[in-house]
């Protein structure tokens, strides 16, 4: 749902404003996640790893994430008054202005909304973050249906962290309180720091990215290379995002009644690369006549940067999720050396990419992705514990599934030579065919997914679920 909403919402957008105006926004979004920084603590991780949490331990996490916030709407107030000089355009500051207010109203949904991690409520708090996204996109959409241009974001953002704080405490009212406490503040903030050092290194060397693209190139320029940054990164929060805070916290609660990462590990990732890998090389390889179609002529330039992105994020989900295996076994500190090699690195081939255009701007992405999961692929096997080829295996079959599961896309856009106009039912066909051949080979190969396929048509209706059991059964 959140994410026909917000594609739904993109697409709208991509035909109300310029590439300029979605420029504009994509700097200030830049000058915000450099700020940013300080609130990259993952303080909702420590409460959802914590193996005794107490009262008190909920109302430090909150008083210090309260304290981040405040530093970080002044900051943001601050950087609107010299956007011109630090970021390259005037209208940013106006941007963050209304940005600044988004900290704040956040501080208010903390302690619910981790709570309903910890407790694994996962459709109440799904159903909220749908619901916010829903009155973001609404308010964007409609506001810049009316002329707000690129103020519209802002505003939505607002109103869609708004809503959250009313509803996350609608939701979980005993877990509502501002009591404020800073006794035993230390270890809270050293783990914190450790995670800035870890997500904080990423977030500034994207949005340092972002403005370097935009000081190169132009504003124009990163308006188009932010539609198809904002594309990739939509699907990968939506989906990615979305399967591993699930998996976070049952590995946390696994790992605090076992003591083991490995069965959760490797069924979580095997569910993840089977469903992502075909999804995002498909996209990557329809990427022109996907942005024809959604967006419209005047983002077709946008087309080569998305699908380099698509084969960037493949490469990351293939050490994916490795935060939650240094979080849980207390590692946070070798991350933190490990991100900031990848981030120097990235950072360097990014800017160097931007010489060459758009399209080198992405491929710096992909170099910035190897360069991850040559250091990150051996420390997540320790992590996790695994035995042999275990991990190769995942790899293996999930790069499976993807070749059989593109191939229709592939064959046709090699015979209409990459066009953008190439026949919609064409398209709609090749994905469709690939789409049954993939669900013909999940049974087949008696993959994990298709067992969580039943479980979700069994759900839906039982007949379903029972006919998908039996397709597994004549497959074996």
């Amino acid at each position: 749902m959140t994410f026909i909403v917000s594609f739904g919402g993109m697409m709208i957008i991509a035909r109300l404003l310029s590439p300029v105006e979605v420029g504009i926004n994509a700097i200030a979004v830049a000058g915000l996640g450099v700020v940013q920084i300080i609130a990259t603590m993952g303080l909702a991780g420590y409460i959802i790893r914590d193996t005794d949490l107490q009262p008190a331990t909920l109302d430090l996490t909150f008083s210090v994430n309260g304290v981040l916030a405040v530093i970080l709407s002044v900051l943001l107030l601050a950087l609107s008054m010299v956007s011109k000089p630090l970021l390259g355009d005037v209208r940013a500051g106006a941007v963050l202005r209304i940005l600044a207010f988004t900290p704040l109203i956040n501080a208010f949904a903390f302690r619910a909304s981790a709570m309903l991690q910890r407790e694994m409520r996962f459709k109440a708090f799904g159903l909220i973050t749908a619901g916010m996204t829903i009155v973001s996109t609404l308010l964007t959409v409609g506001l810049a249906w009316v002329g707000q241009s690129y103020m519209s974001a802002a505003y939505g953002g607002v109103g869609g962290a708004i809503f959250g704080a009313i509803a996350f405490n609608l939701v979980a009212p005993h877990h509502a309180s501002l009591r404020i406490t800073f006794q035993g503040w230390r270890a809270v903030a050293q783990f914190g720091l450790q995670i800035m050092s870890i997500s904080g290194l990423a977030t500034l060397a994207t949005r340092l990215s972002d403005l370097i693209l935009g000081r190169v190139l132009g504003i124009a320029a990163l308006g188009i290379y932010s539609r198809a940054s904002m594309t990739s990164s939509m699907i990968f929060e939506n989906v990615y995002g979305t399967t591993t805070r699930v998996a976070f916290t049952k590995l946390a609660r696994d790992y605090r009644e076992t003591g083991e990462l490995r069965p959760t590990f490797l069924r979580a990732i095997g569910l993840i690369l089977a469903f992502m890998w075909p999804l995002e090389i498909g996209l990557a390889i329809l990427s022109p006549p996907a942005i024809y179609l959604f967006y419209g002529e005047k983002w077709l330039d946008a087309a080569l940067p998305l699908s380099l992105l698509l084969i960037a994020q493949a490469v990351v989900l293939s050490y994916g999720m490795n935060w939650e295996l240094f979080v849980l076994r207390d590692e946070t500190a070798r991350q933190s050396r490990l991100e900031f090699i990848r981030t120097f690195f990235g950072f360097a081939i990014f800017t160097i990419g931007c010489q060459f255009g758009l399209a080198g701007a992405a491929l710096g992405k992909v170099g910035d992705a190897s360069a991850g999961y040559l250091l990150y692929r051996n420390h997540v096997r320790a992590l996790a514990e695994l035995r042999g080829n275990e991990l190769g295996i995942v790899f293996a079959r999930s790069a499976l599934l993807t070749v059989i599961a593109t191939a229709p896309a592939l064959v046709l856009m090699i015979v209409y030579r990459w066009d953008p106009r190439t026949p919609l039912p064409l398209v709609a066909g090749a994905v469709m065919s690939g789409m049954t051949l993939w669900l013909i080979a999940l049974v087949a190969m008696r993959h994990p997914l298709a067992e969580e396929g039943a479980r979700i048509a069994t759900r839906i209706h039982p007949r379903l679920g029972a006919l998908m059991r039996r397709e597994q059964r004549s497959a074996q």
